[in-house]
This record gives C-alpha cells, sequence and structure tokens, in this order.
C-alpha cells in the first residue's frame, strides 16, 4: 500500500532535485489520498471558490482559517500534499492533480472551498481552469508591509499546522519574478498587518451578497 511519501516510497528522489517526474494518477494513490483528505458532504447550495493573489508568508493560512471558522470551508493547503507527498520542491506532477481532484469532489458535495496557495503564480492558466469548473470564484488580495513579513517567517516551523519551508528570500524572489493579478480581477483585499477578524467578516458579507 501506498503511505505517507509517496515519492519516497517510489524512490524517484535519486533522479534528482531539478528534475521532473511524470507519475500516472491512479486509483491507488486517490484512495489513500482521500484516506488523509476527505471529502465530507457540504451543504451550500451554491458552492465556491477562494483563491489568493499573495506571496508566501503574506497570511494565507491564518486567512483561510478565519474564512473557514465562518462559512464552514474546506481548506486545499498546497504545502500540506507536498508533506503527504514527502515532495517539497515538486519533483513530480502529482500535487496539481490530488488538488483538482480533490477540489472537483469537494465542489461536487456542496463544499465551499478555499486554495490556500499562491494564485498570482501563472495566474492566467490556473484562472482558465476555475472558471471551466462553472462555480463562484472569488480573488483575494492580500497586502502586508514586507517587513512584518521578514518577521513572520523567521518565526515560522514546520508544525501540524505549518507545512511550509518557504523563507523570506523565497519571498523576495516571488515579489521580484511573479506578477501580481490585476487589480480589475481582484473581488476583495485584506491587509494582514491589521486586524484580520473584521475583515474577514466584512469579506464574508461581500461574499454572501455577491453569490
Amino acid at each position: 500500500m501506498i503511505q505517507k511519501g509517496i515519492l519516497k516510497f517510489l524512490n524517484i528522489s535519486k533522479i534528482g532535485i531539478n528534475k521532473k517526474v511524470v507519475i500516472t494518477l491512479n486509483n491507488e494513490i486517490k484512495t489513500n489520498f482521500i484516506k488523509q483528505f476527505p471529502i465530507p458532504k457540504g451543504d451550500s447550495n451554491n458552492p465556491y471558490i477562494i483563491l489568493f493573489d499573495a506571496y508566501t508568508g503574506m497570511g494565507k493560512s491564518t486567512v483561510s482559517r478565519l474564512i473557514s471558522k465562518y462559512n464552514n470551508a474546506i481548506i486545499l493547503n498546497n504545502d500540506e500534499v507536498r508533506n503527504f507527498l514527502n515532495d517539497y520542491n515538486d519533483q513530480s506532477n502529482l500535487k496539481d492533480k490530488l488538488q483538482k481532484y480533490r477540489l472537483e469532489k469537494l465542489l461536487q458535495n456542496n463544499n465551499n472551498c478555499i486554495y490556500d496557495s499562491c494564485f498570482c503564480h501563472n495566474y492566467e492558466t490556473k484562472l482558465e481552469y476555475f472558471k471551466q469548473l462553472g462555480y463562484k470564484i472569488f480573488i483575494i488580495r492580500l497586502e502586508c508591509p514586507d517587513k512584518i513579513v521578514e518577521e513572520r517567517l523567521k518565526k515560522r516551523k514546520l508544525d501540524n499546522i505549518n507545512f511550509s519551508i518557504a523563507d523570506y528570500n523565497d519571498y523576495l524572489w516571488m515579489k521580484k519574478n511573479v506578477k501580481r493579478v490585476p487589480l480589475n480581477l481582484i473581488d476583495f483585499t485584506i491587509d494582514t498587518s491589521k486586524n484580520l477578524e473584521n475583515q474577514v467578516k466584512n469579506l464574508i458579507k461581500f461574499i454572501n451578497k455577491s453569490k
């Protein structure tokens, strides 16, 4: 049986850190993945997807947890899947395939979904995929001063809540090389250096009015 650390199990780590490996998403992998990340039955009559225009360290996971507290949305965290696969450097194509598989199942089961990842990275291609699913999409921009991001990332450690290994250098690289989503596509903006509770409550009100 394939267990946590699928890539280690398949011995592809020997191929090299900069090599990409194509693995077929078969039923065995899907079954083990869903055991780790179940598909509950939701109660949303009009399921929607929340996406973040934000770099690492800007507060995606914290905001995701707050949103989920108010609307029972399911959080799809890419770093959790990397941890499950033992594939922190995205050597394989499995992370994206598994997340899409899970997202589609969650939506079909009436769950609101939060994609806890950097949507701004290659957002044009991602947006085409999300649009073709046929569900309402909300793109949330996160803002935060560099100094606060740096302080957060210095304190970051791997635990049962955080699975990201990204640091401040990764943030600076993204800021320099990854363009943000155009403002005309942004539905709501949150400044994560300020009180989040009220901002998230306002976001939920905005979403409920927009559905």
